[in-house]
C-alpha cells in the first residue's frame, strides 16, 4: 500500500489549501490541478488512501464540469450505460425551455450550467440536474450576432465549473465569473471593449476577435483561469486570477481561435496546448514560452478542433485536412517536433475526435462516415455507414461510444477498434443539436434550438 504524506501532497499540489481541497473534494481538485501528471499522481494516491480506510460511496461525483468532460477528452469516466440498449429512446426524465445557442451543458455538484440567447440578451443559466428546475439566471444585453447564419445566434462556449464558482464566456466576449450557489457576479470582463476593437483586418472585421464570435471554453489551471482571447493586448492566451479576475499574464500576439486549449505533458514536458487563429502551439506551463508550433492557416481563421494528446503525440485536425500526429520529444532541455503520420482517411471540420484504446475515432466530412484510425500508424481500421449531419459530439462512455448529431440522432456503438458495431440509434431531438452532449452516470443531457433534455438510461 502506498500512502500519501502531507509533505508529498504539498510538494505536488503547492499549498496546504489545495491539499485540503484534494482530500475533501478530490473531483474539484482534479479539475484545477496544474498538469495532467500532477493531477494523476495526487488522485491515484488519494484513491489508495481512501480505499484503505474504507469508503462506502463512490469517490467521485457524476460530473461533467467543462467542455468535453472532466479531462477535456470526450470521456465520461463514470458512465453507466445499458447492458442491452432498447430499440427506442426512453422518454426524457425532464425538459426545460431554453433559448438559442450551441453552448453545451456543464454538470457538477447536482447542478447543470448552460448559456443561451433570448431576444437581444444572453443568459447564464443554472438548473437542478436531477429535476430540471431553474435555480437562477443572469441575463445581459449582447448586441453581437455572428455574420454567418450557420454559426448560430447564441453563445457557443461551454461553461466551466471551478469549485464554488462557474465561468461563462458569451459569443460577443462577455466573460462572467458567478457564484454557484446564488448566481451572483463575482467578477466580469467585456473582452470586446477591453481587448479588441483596436486593429481592423483587410475586410473590415476585427483583427483579433474571432469573426463568428467566441466559442472557446475557459480552462482552470489552479488559481488561474486561461482564456484564448487573442491579440496583442490580452494575448492569444490570457491568464486571469480566479478570485479577483485580474489579468495576470498574456502569451503570444496571435488572433484568437474558436478551439479550447488544454493542459498536457507530451514528451514529459508540462504544456499549454491549443490553437491560435493561425497555428497549433505548445507553451511551457511555467513561463508560457513558445516551445513549438505547427502552422495551420485556415480560411477565415477557422481553427476549431480541440487538440487530442495521446502519449507523446499531439493530434491536429480541421478544415477537412488530413488528421496529423505531431510527435513531441525533449532532449537537453529542448523540445523537438516531427510529423509521425498524416491520415487522409480522417478529415474533420467541426468534430473533435476521441481516443479509444490505441485508436482515434472521429467524423470524416468527405464521406460523412465515422472513421477509426490507428494512433500508432494513422492507418484506417474501420468506417461506419453514412451518418447524416454536419456536426457531431462524440463521448466515450464505458464500453460504448455515443455520437450526438446535428440532425438530433444519438448513435451508440461498441468501443471496438476492430469493427463498427452499432448498439442503438435514437431520435433524441426533432430540431437537431449543435451543442456538445454531456454524460454523467446514466444521464444524457441534450440541448437543441429551444429545449434542454435529460435522458435517464
Amino acid at each position: 500500500m502506498v500512502w500519501i504524506t502531507p509533505y508529498q501532497a504539498e510538494e505536488a499540489i503547492g499549498s496546504r489549501r489545495r491539499f485540503a481541497l484534494a482530500l475533501l473534494r478530490p473531483s474539484e481538485y482534479a479539475a484545477r490541478a496544474s498538469s495532467w501528471s500532477v493531477r494523476m499522481f495526487v488522485m491515484c494516491r488519494l484513491l489508495l488512501v481512501l480505499l484503505a480506510v474504507g469508503v462506502p460511496k463512490p469517490l467521485f461525483a457524476a460530473d461533467w464540469p467543462q467542455w468535453r468532460g472532466p479531462n477535456r477528452d470526450g470521456v465520461a469516466p463514470d458512465a453507466r450505460m445499458p447492458a442491452k440498449w432498447p430499440a427506442e429512446a426512453p422518454k426524457p426524465k425532464w425538459t426545460a425551455a431554453v433559448g438559442e445557442g450551441y453552448s453545451g451543458a456543464a454538470v457538477a455538484g447536482g447542478k447543470l450550467f448552460i448559456m443561451d440567447r433570448m431576444g437581444g440578451e444572453e443568459r447564464c443559466l443554472c438548473f437542478d440536474a436531477a429535476t430540471g428546475k431553474e435555480l437562477w439566471q443572469l441575463a445581459y444585453k449582447e448586441p453581437f450576432e455572428a455574420p454567418d447564419p450557420t454559426a448560430g445566434k447564441g453563445p457557443s462556449a461551454t461553461p466551466t465549473v471551478d469549485s464554488d464558482r462557474v465561468y461563462f464566456l458569451g459569443l460577443g466576449g462577455q466573460l462572467h465569473c458567478l457564484d454557484i450557489a446564488t448566481g451572483k457576479v463575482l467578477w466580469k470582463h467585456d473582452c470586446l471593449k477591453e481587448y479588441w476593437g483596436i486593429v481592423k483586418a483587410e475586410l473590415g472585421s476585427d483583427a483579433w476577435f474571432p469573426p463568428c464570435g467566441c466559442a472557446t471554453s475557459p480552462l482552470v489551471d489552479g488559481d488561474t483561469i486561461i482564456i484564448a482571447i487573442g491579440g496583442k493586448k490580452a494575448g492569444a492566451f490570457a491568464g486571469f486570477d480566479r478570485t479577483t479576475g485580474k489579468h495576470l499574464w498574456k502569451a503570444l500576439d496571435d488572433r484568437s481561435s474558436y478551439a479550447a486549449p488544454l493542459l498536457r505533458s507530451p514528451g514529459g514536458v508540462d504544456q499549454l496546448i491549443g490553437f491560435t487563429g493561425t497555428r497549433m502551439v505548445g507553451l511551457s506551463h511555467d513561463k508560457r514560452e513558445l516551445l513549438w508550433d505547427f502552422p495551420f492557416k485556415a480560411r477565415f481563421e477557422q481553427t476549431i478542433i480541440t487538440p487530442v494528446v495521446w502519449k507523446d503525440l499531439v493530434i491536429i485536425a480541421g478544415e477537412a485536412r488530413p488528421t496529423t500526429a505531431l510527435r513531441i520529444t525533449e532532449s537537453g532541455g529542448k523540445v523537438k517536433t516531427e510529423t509521425a503520420w498524416a491520415s487522409p482517411d480522417l478529415r474533420t471540420y467541426l468534430t473533435t475526435p476521441v481516443v479509444v484504446a490505441d485508436h482515434l475515432i472521429g467524423h470524416d466530412m468527405r464521406t460523412n462516415r465515422l472513421a477509426c484510425i490507428s494512433l500508432e500508424t494513422g492507418e484506417l481500421a474501420w468506417t461506419s455507414p453514412v451518418v447524416k449531419g454536419k456536426y457531431f459530439s462524440i463521448v466515450v462512455a464505458g464500453k460504448a461510444v455515443l455520437v450526438l448529431t446535428s440532425e438530433g440522432e444519438l448513435i451508440a456503438f461498441e468501443a471496438d477498434t476492430a469493427e463498427f458495431k452499432e448498439l442503438a440509434r435514437w431520435k433524441v431531438s426533432e430540431k437537431g443539436s449543435w451543442a456538445h452532449l454531456a454524460v454523467t452516470g446514466n444521464r444524457l443531457y441534450v440541448k437543441d434550438k429551444d429545449t434542454l433534455y435529460c435522458y435517464e438510461l
